[in-house]
């Protein structure tokens, strides 16, 4: 069943690798937030890896995820300040890997795979260091949650309530929380709730990639990031 999940999150990335507008909007919205040495969780195949790299030269930065293959797709852009690691962040031991104090750690998508999302939180606090951000997308919304979700192994969806009780188990302090991609909900709803499909649809995604500009102006402006189909997230130690 992992294997399947591991096709399935492939697949996906592939789509959304050639969403060149789409990652760079996501990728501005938490870029604020990132400062010191970097430790990015569920790198995949480095879409977002490429970006710190360039944008924090002076910075370590750690790329990990806990897929072999893509491991080996990271060594491909593996620089002097950076750093390749197989983590399971779900596990407290696999943090002594990291050789490095830790300033920020961002995981985008990764919290929905893990059964027990507050201990994860709590592994992170204890490997960041004081003053430290936990930078995290998630799926939002339970009305979403449809055999996507499932294909790719998914436990949950949030909604603010949701994070904000998890986070009260853990010693950080929520510093901001929004919503992100409001388009995405009829699409996702369309392909999965209603359609039963369990890939998500890339034309739909190429549409949206597209109408980027747009978007990023209304949601900032007009909807205030009151709602959308992830959920970002910045946790302070």
């Amino acid at each position: 069943m992992e294997e399947k999940h591991s096709q399935q999150i492939a697949l996906n990335l592939e789509i959304l690798e050639k969403a060149d507008n789409f990652t760079n909007w996501l990728y501005e919205e938490i870029k604020p937030f990132l400062k010191g040495n970097i430790f990015e969780v569920g790198s995949g195949h480095g879409t977002y890896s490429r970006k710190i790299i360039k944008d924090f030269p002076d910075s370590k930065i750690v790329l990990s995820d806990i897929e072999k293959n893509c491991i080996n797709e990271l060594e491909k852009i593996k620089k002097s300040n950076v750093a390749v690691l197989q983590i399971d962040i779900s596990r407290q031991e696999d943090f002594k890997k990291v050789d490095m104090p830790i300033n920020s750690v961002f995981a985008l998508n990764v919290l929905e795979h893990i059964e027990d999302d507050v201990q994860t939180m709590n592994n992170v606090y204890d490997a960041l260091s004081p003053g430290g951000t936990f930078i995290i997308l998630v799926p939002a919304h339970k009305f979403l949650f449809n055999c996507i979700d499932k294909s790719v192994g998914h436990y949950r969806r949030y909604v603010k309530k949701d994070i904000s009780e998890k986070v009260f188990q853990t010693k950080f302090k929520i510093k901001t929380m929004f919503y992100f991609n409001f388009l995405s909900i009829f699409g996702w709803y369309l392909n999965g709730n209603i359609l039963k499909k369990n890939v998500i649809n890339g034309s739909a995604v190429g549409l949206l990639n597209k109408l980027v500009p747009c978007l990023r102006f209304f949601e900032r402006y007009i909807l205030r990031k009151n709602i959308g189909i992830s959920l970002i997230v910045v946790l302070e130690k």
